[in-house]
């Protein structure tokens, strides 16, 4: 008989799960935006504002509708969590099956990163590699250059427009789901619930369910991570190395696009960063046309309209941003804007939902940022190797940076007392609940996070269809007979 499985959220992790989980069961998946469109929550704002552009959305393919889908491995040597690096580390097993479901059409994703991040490293002469460089080496940010929003299989009954959920609590247990369409009520008896609404939808949901359990919803939420980013300065790269360089900025491979970062590690080897070469035309380090470039770049539709008519546009920096984004032409310079990914540790941000918005507690701290401009000076100091001028901002303020839009953290994994979710990705306080989706990342270096966010599906789908789902079967058949 098949399992009823209920999945909340249509974005990359339930889009994934529904169509792994429909070849074997009856997935019902709920989501609360439209079908064919996308609508954004309302986001309060306590402290930092994520970016100037939307970041998150509802609607049929979640986030995807928004991301560029760029794929990268989080490094398992980059996470300081023994929990969370092995569940990463069992992850890995599906990274293949992962990429090639984000429209990577190679045949091993993890056997071409790999021969990418190696041919990229041997790029720059060893003359130019000092041992004393902070530098961890390259790694590589691939781009398919084919991709779409996801979709569900037919196999998964999709119901959207879903105004409002509740959970009915017994026995350990969720045994049944209340929501409303149109008005109309309706209820399911699932037999496994995945909630996958998103890090910053998911603990809105998990607040509900612990509240049916009984239970403190005090950790709900706390724990927000990002990757804060931001242009931080200019290098103008010594002629000899020009046509490194610019392979390393962007380099064309046929079906995808890679673009290769520095690795940058912390002194206390706690941090991961890396630090990306964007074409640019001059020196001129200037914070409001580095805040117009990625309100541009990451907006779309009539927001993109909005964000042309600016006299910034004409920038020659913007010009040859658009150059290479549009047409992918990179205009001849030996000059590139200096792009900083940066990590955050897993405090007390927090993300909640209160009088019908998301409630947004987002901060860089002063500790954080120390971290940075530590890691700036090394970055300077090791251009200084291959670069005829540097012009670098290595005290930058928290306004400097802004959301990567890799909103994680604000679930807990592990086998601590205030811990939500085990490492099987299940609730601690229900039997037959699980939450996959960025919120359950519990650190991500520098990378973003799809990848990673489908391995750990692909992964708690096995776990389903293995362990649990034919274990509940075999246990209906024993109480029958």
């Amino acid at each position: 008989m098949k399992k009823k499985i209920l999945i909340i959220g249509s974005g990359l992790a339930g889009s994934l799960l529904g169509n792994e989980l429909g070849k074997n069961h009856d997935v019902t998946l709920l989501e609360k935006g439209p079908h064919n469109s996308i609508t954004y929550p309302q986001l309060h704002f306590h402290h930092k504002k994520f970016a100037e552009v939307h970041t998150c959305c509802y609607g049929g393919g979640g986030s995807t509708n928004l991301w560029h889908n760029g794929l990268i491995p989080i490094r398992t040597d980059d996470v300081v969590g023994s929990e969370f690096r092995e569940v990463l580390g069992q992850a890995q097993s599906y990274i293949d099956q992962t990429a090639a479901a984000l429209f990577y059409t190679g045949a091993s994703f993890s056997e071409d990163h790999r021969q990418l991040v190696n041919n990229a490293n041997s790029l720059l002469p060893t003359t130019y590699s000092p041992s004393s460089s902070p530098s961890q080496g390259i790694d590589c940010l691939v781009y398919p250059k084919k991709f779409r929003r996801l979709t569900l299989s037919a196999a998964v009954k999709a119901i959207f427009d879903v105004e409002a959920i509740d959970f009915v609590y017994r026995d350990g247990r969720i045994s049944k789901v209340n929501y409303r369409v149109a008005g109309a009520q309706h209820a399911l008896e699932p037999d496994v619930v995945i909630v996958a609404a998103g890090t910053l939808g998911t603990p809105g949901v998990i607040q509900k369910v612990v509240r049916a359990a009984g239970m403190s919803d005090e950790s709900v939420g706390v724990g927000f991570i990002d990757h804060p980013m931001g242009f931080v300065g200019k290098v103008k790269v010594k002629k000899e190395l020009s046509s490194v360089i610019k392979k390393l900025s962007a380099w064309d491979r046929g079906d995808y696009v890679s673009r290769n970062a520095v690795r940058l590690k912390s002194a206390c080897g706690k941090y991961t960063a890396c630090a990306f070469f964007r074409p640019a035309l001059t020196m001129d380090n200037r914070l409001s046309i580095y805040k117009y470039k990625s309100s541009l770049g990451a907006s779309n539709g009539m927001a993109r309209i909005r964000n042309i008519f600016s006299w910034k546009i004409f920038h020659p920096d913007m010009i040859a941003e658009i150059f290479a984004h549009l047409f992918g032409v990179n205009i001849p310079s030996r000059i590139y804007n200096i792009l900083l990914i940066t990590e955050q540790k897993r405090g007390g941000s927090r993300v909640y939902e209160e009088d019908g918005a998301i409630q947004v507690k987002w901060t860089v701290t002063d500790d954080e940022l120390a971290t940075y401009r530590a890691m700036l000076k090394d970055l300077e100091g090791m251009l200084g190797d291959i670069a005829d001028a540097i012009n670098i901002n290595t005290n930058i303020t928290s306004d400097w940076l802004w959301s990567a839009a890799h909103h994680s953290g604000t679930i807990s994994l592990g086998s601590g007392e205030d811990d939500l979710v085990d490492t099987n990705l299940k609730l601690n306080c229900c039997d037959n609940v699980y939450v996959c989706d960025g919120s359950v990342l519990q650190e991500h270096s520098y990378a973003n996070t799809g990848l990673a966010i489908g391995q750990l599906a692909f992964r708690l789908a096995d776990h389903l269809n293995n362990k649990i789902l034919p274990r509940a079967e075999h246990a209906e058949i024993a109480e029958k007979t």
